[in-house]
């Protein structure tokens, strides 16, 4: 335990680093541009730590180690200093600027974090490019998962889902997520037959469910194999095609799953297919204990194997690979958006649904340990996520200060140093109390 969080803690330290550094550098890049002089440049909340003057701008480390700010002259900020607010504008001064340049500087934060998930996104697609399992076929579906309450079953092929045509596996996880909070048309093919499944919206509540839970159709024929397992002891080698198991006819690799799990410690009599040649092999399952939602203890029967999808490896150039990662980024981002007007509506429990630092740090630990590009794929979740939650229109975030722009704007003279310092205290109050709530859900869950 002690090690997971070890791991957890310098998992999450770096990817908040990179997070707050990008964002604030939005807003510097964007200030500069304009000739708005950078006061300070500050990772975390204050007070100040430690940190180092250079030219105008203090780079500096804050206590508190939730966010971070840049300074700019002649603007009502996170450190409430009022002091200049008192004199006349400089040209130096953010208040001095136009409306659109201080727009401009503003969403320049949220901007940069959008772009970072495209970079990373895109980037992965450009260097590692995509596995696509070609089968829309479904392999099985979970007894009380979402796909069985919508009444899919195995060996469906899933043909369209509300009309848009599907031509892989990973269409139909996009498709399903693009059209959450919707009603959701499954057009699939049983038997031969058409049939229409639909997911009506409202008989369904979000915080007891955990997707759809399918997984592609697959033969029955090993992908690899894994050393030390009863697969490798029994003979069985990668290719090999299982077509019974105990005089059981053997279609799918989740029938050959089913046979095998519930049998540890058995030994099971198997008839395999090595290109032409028929093989009689014997194999007992390893016993493997787990525990399942509800905390009691179970057994199964592991043999060390994967099976062997129908898939095929795409590479793109990189302007595509880029196009990519914007499409994967917007449909984060409006998935965000849609988990928003769950929770206002009460359609999601904001209490299951509301992660705070631990349970950040805790996702952190768990993508670190599966590998960079896993770490880096929620760097680029939890960047468009913060580009979302930054731009909403509370006092004290970025669309809180878009807002005052925009009312001074259209009042045609600046908002009072009072109202925006109230706004400014109001707005931390609702964050931190916002901060607290997320944290004890992350102890209670």
């Amino acid at each position: 335990m002690f090690e997971n969080i070890l791991v957890s803690i310098f998992a999450l330290i770096p990817l908040l680093g990179v997070l707050v550094f990008v964002h604030e550098l939005g807003h510097y890049l964007a200030a500069k541009l304009f000739g708005v002089r950078v006061e300070r440049f500050s990772i975390g909340f204050p007070p100040r730590l430690f940190g180092t003057q250079i030219g105008e701008t203090d780079y500096c480390v804050s206590a508190i180690p939730l966010g971070g700010y840049v300074k700019l002259s002649g603007m009502i900020d996170e450190s409430l200093d009022a002091e200049q607010m008192e004199k006349d504008p400089e040209p130096h001064e953010f208040r001095s600027k136009p409306m659109y340049q201080k727009a401009i500087i503003i969403s320049a934060g949220v901007i940069m974090n959008f772009i970072l998930a495209v970079l990373i996104l895109g980037g992965i697609v450009y260097f590692q490019g995509e596995r696509i399992i070609t089968t829309t076929k479904i392999g099985s579906v979970p007894q009380g998962s979402l796909a069985a309450d919508i009444g899919l079953q195995a060996n469906d092929k899933i043909l369209a889902i509300n009309g848009d045509e599907l031509n892989s596996y990973n269409d139909i996880s996009l498709s399903f997520l693009e059209n959450l909070g919707e009603d959701v048309r499954f057009t699939v093919e049983r038997n031969g037959k058409q049939k229409t499944l639909v997911m009506d919206w409202d008989d369904f509540d979000l915080t007891n469910e955990r997707g759809l839970e399918i997984e592609p159709y697959a033969e029955a024929r090993i992908g690899a194999l894994q050393e030390n397992y009863p697969a490798v002891e029994a003979g069985l080698e990668v290719g090999d095609l299982i077509v019974q198991i105990d005089s059981m006819a053997i279609s799918s690799w989740s029938e050959m799953r089913d046979a095998i799990t519930p049998h540890a410690g058995k030994t099971l009599d198997l008839l395999v297919l090595r290109g032409e040649e028929e093989l009689s092999l014997k194999l007992t399952p390893k016993e493997f204990e787990y525990e399942d939602a509800d905390g009691n203890k179970l057994t199964r029967g592991l043999i060390g194997i994967a099976p062997q999808y129908e898939m095929e490896f795409r590479t793109y150039p990189l302007l595509e690979s880029l196009w990519k990662g914007f499409s994967k980024s917007v449909s984060i981002g409006a998935l965000q958006v849609k988990g928003f007007g769950w929770i206002f509506s009460g359609k999601e429990s904001a209490s299951e649904s509301l992660t705070g630092p631990v349970g950040i740090a805790q996702m952190a630990g768990q993508f670190a340990r599966q590998g960079l590009l896993s770490w880096l794929n929620l760097v680029a979740m939890l960047s468009v996520v913060l580009a979302i939650v930054n731009i909403l229109p509370i006092p004290a975030l970025d669309g809180g200060h878009l807002i005052i722009i925009i009312a001074e704007g259209v009042l045609g003279r600046p908002v009072s140093v009072k109202a925006k310092i109230a706004a400014q205290q109001i707005g931390m109050l609702l964050l931190l109390m916002l901060l607290l709530f997320a944290t004890f859900n992350d102890f209670t869950r």
